[in-house]
């Protein structure tokens, strides 16, 4: 950067030249924030949602598929012809934002739109029901004989049966349910 004294003298400041003051504090602010999110992100924990279903259901392993099917409504009813009631946490959770992403292909934005349209038009079993926390889901999977929901997998406890996807449980290497929101 280029100082002009009161003299007119220049001065050449970091070798700089030709940026001004103004853009040289952008630039070290940019800088300041981003290294402040990377700190944050890097404590950051990954995701990890955990599928359980009521302890009266025998099923202990589905498909991403199936999952997929299921959380959609396409398929409403277990084999042995209960009916299915899907269950999930809050919005705000990084659990959901992760099974959104996973089980819809869609953004938070994305997903609230189709959550609106789904129950505006009546076919409410197109989304699962949020609960909030985790141990709310977990309390209403416990209650609920035909409940499946997904819960942060840290929080799972013996109320439920969690079920493993495509044969891997949460910790599992290629869990396909892991990662970043």
């Amino acid at each position: 950067m280029i100082l002009t004294g009161a003299r007119g003298r220049r001065t050449l400041v970091n070798g700089m030249a030709g940026t001004s003051m103004r853009t040289t504090l952008i630039i070290s602010l940019i800088a300041v924030l981003m290294a402040a999110t990377e700190v944050r992100s890097a404590g950051r924990a990954p995701v990890e949602v955990a599928i359980v279903v009521n302890k009266a259901n025998k099923v202990g392993t589905l498909s991403s598929r199936e999952l997929k099917q299921i959380f959609s409504g396409a398929t409403t009813r277990w084999p042995d012809g209960q009916p299915i009631q899907t269950l999930a946490t809050g919005p705000e959770t990084p659990e959901h934002r992760l099974a959104i992403r996973y089980f819809f292909g869609m953004s938070k934005p994305e997903y609230q739109k189709y959550a609106l349209h789904a129950t505006f038009v009546g076919e409410t079993q197109r989304v699962p029901r949020d609960f909030g926390l985790s141990q709310t889901v977990l309390k209403f999977v416990g209650l609920i004989p035909g409940a499946i929901g997904f819960v942060d997998a840290g929080a799972v406890n013996p109320t439920v049966r969690p079920v493993r996807v495509d044969g891997l449980s949460p910790g599992d290497p290629l869990y396909p349910l892991t990662g970043a929101t």
